[in-house]
């Protein structure tokens, strides 16, 4: 093993990448466009926001509406541990006024662990007939019970307070424009309302992410606890590699030779699952990355290599390209020098595996670009921006254009695959500018969080993360993932967490 390492560090390509890498590093020190790019505005910062009107404004009303609540919890406390209403001698441990607290409700955060275990949930929500009426709705009703249940459960605990990030005022502006844009185009009320709520529903777990995350010690957990569900989902989709499980048709060009399935676990598709399992592989090896003991390195390690395995089997070239590029970001976040040792990995897959290389060369053949400029990709993008053209500014309406609500509800609908380009559509340039403009500030402050953090295993994790969600955001190109409810809510809550990061990072873990 010494010696293939001293081997690597001596090869031409790896001096060669070293090399640039250093000139890389002294040109981001110089350039103005790099610190534009890695330093948030200055109204993302927490003193600029205290200091308006509307802030002061928002305090107030919260803290008016908080007070019966806080009382409430004063009150319960004052009464412990002999309660005059019930009579009830309460345990010794509850006689601590933290404890007694937490005895008000269940804690309302515990409710992220749903979240995390959503494709689960969903998957045997859709298969067992008598709880199939909850599929649909599920996530929203644990949205608003989450929403409704935390300002109580945190008022009856006096640490009602909302942690502040600097992506809210960009969240805040676009859900302005998008409601703008709603208003302007919506000829058809019922239609304007599903298609804008892929826009702005999930957003929310934004919030909840940013604000339920607690401690470290519960943020480690669910990262564990995402891997868990990585696993079972990756497993399930290696089964049915193994099995041969019958592959729709649509799924592989019939021009394409050597591909008879594509695994899609117990999600929708290939496409979907190859996305979900991009943040998957990017927390995943995260976790090898930030452990300490030999046998949890093996294990993230074998992890990692199933997870992996899936993602070959998906045949997604989209989430092959867009994985790449999360893991060269999250190699420049934490050692530029993994580029070289991942660059190998690639070449070895496509060695190992046929597959990849036929379906990466079919992309650039005359057959393949034929077949998409009569239906396929090309023909969907260029659809996409001739009905941009009738209307630039404002677009057609949300639902009108290609994506799942006009499939569904409009005559000779179908999904454009390029959720940027549906968007052009739907939303004109304003609504494309808006939504392009929120994820540059998501990144951009993910950035910052990333760098502000000291805890290394914890920076690292922020890496994984950030690195996860831009491959995400980059996979969008070639997919509609963001209209997938599980994918934008993952994304979302991913991201809320990122951000709370650097907020949790000295809080006691309670």
């Amino acid at each position: 093993m010494t010696k293939f390492i001293h081997m690597i560090n001596n090869s031409l390509v790896f001096q060669l990448v070293t090399s640039s890498l250093k000139t890389l590093d002294k040109y981001k020190e110089k350039s103005s466009l790099i610190r534009f790019l890695t330093t948030p505005p200055l109204y993302t910062k927490d003193a600029f926001l205290k200091k308006s009107g509307l802030y002061s404004l928002l305090s107030k009303a919260l803290s008016t509406m908080a007070r019966p609540f806080t009382a409430a919890g004063a009150f319960f406390d004052t009464y412990r541990p002999y309660s005059k209403i019930s009579g009830l001698k309460l345990p010794k441990a509850a006689q601590d006024s933290s404890s007694w607290r937490t005895l008000s409700g269940i804690r309302v955060e515990s409710a992220l662990w749903l979240m995390i275990f959503y494709p689960i949930i969903d998957f045997f929500l859709r298969k067992i007939p008598s709880l199939a009426f909850l599929s649909s709705g599920w996530d929203e009703l644990l949205m608003v019970a989450i929403l409704l249940a935390w300002p109580v459960q945190m008022a009856f605990r006096d640490r009602l307070h909302y942690r502040y990030t600097p992506v809210d005022l960009p969240i805040l502006i676009y859900i302005g424009i998008t409601l703008f844009l709603f208003f302007m185009r919506s000829w058809n009320l019922s239609l304007a309302m599903e298609g804008t709520r892929v826009y702005l529903e999930y957003l929310i777990w934004f919030f909840i992410g940013s604000n339920l995350l607690q401690n470290k010690k519960q943020f480690y957990a669910l990262m564990k606890g995402i891997a868990l569900v990585a696993l079972i989902v990756a497993a399930y989709g290696i089964f049915q590699q193994i099995t041969g499980i019958e592959t729709p048709a649509e799924w592989v060009d019939k021009a394409e030779a050597g591909i008879q399935t594509r695994v899609f676990s117990i999600v929708v598709s290939p496409n979907v699952l190859g996305s979900l399992l991009i943040p998957f592989i990017m927390i995943t090896g995260g976790q090898l990355l930030s452990s300490h003991k030999r046998w949890e390195r093996w294990a993230w390690l074998g992890v990692l290599g199933v997870l992996a395995t899936c993602m070959i089997f998906t045949y997604s070239r989209g989430a092959w390209l867009a994985l790449g590029l999360a893991a060269l970001i999250f190699c420049l976040l934490y050692n530029p020098r993994l580029i070289f040792l991942a660059i190998i990995g690639a070449f070895a897959a496509i060695k190992l595996v046929p597959g990849i290389g036929s379906r990466f060369s079919y992309l650039f053949s005359s057959a393949y670009i034929n077949s998409s400029q009569r239906g396929g990709r090309l023909a969907l993008w260029q659809a996409a921006l001739e009905k941009f053209k009738h209307d630039p500014i404002f677009g057609s309406g949300f639902g009108t254009f290609g994506g799942a609500v006009a499939a569904r509800r409009v005559p000779d609908g179908f999904y454009v695959d390029n959720f940027f380009l549906k968007t052009l559509a739907e939303a004109g340039i304003i609504g494309l500018m808006a939504f392009v403009w929120l994820l540059f500030s998501l990144i951009r402050s993910g950035w910052a969080a990333f760098k502000s953090i000291r805890d290394p295993d914890l920076k690292i994790m922020a890496g994984a993360i950030l690195a996860g969600l831009i491959g995400v955001a980059a996979h969008n190109g070639v997919e509609n993932i963001f209209e997938v409810p599980m994918m934008a809510s993952y994304f979302w809550l991913l991201a809320g967490m990122l951000l709370a990061l650097p907020m949790i990072e000295k809080t006691p873990e309670k």
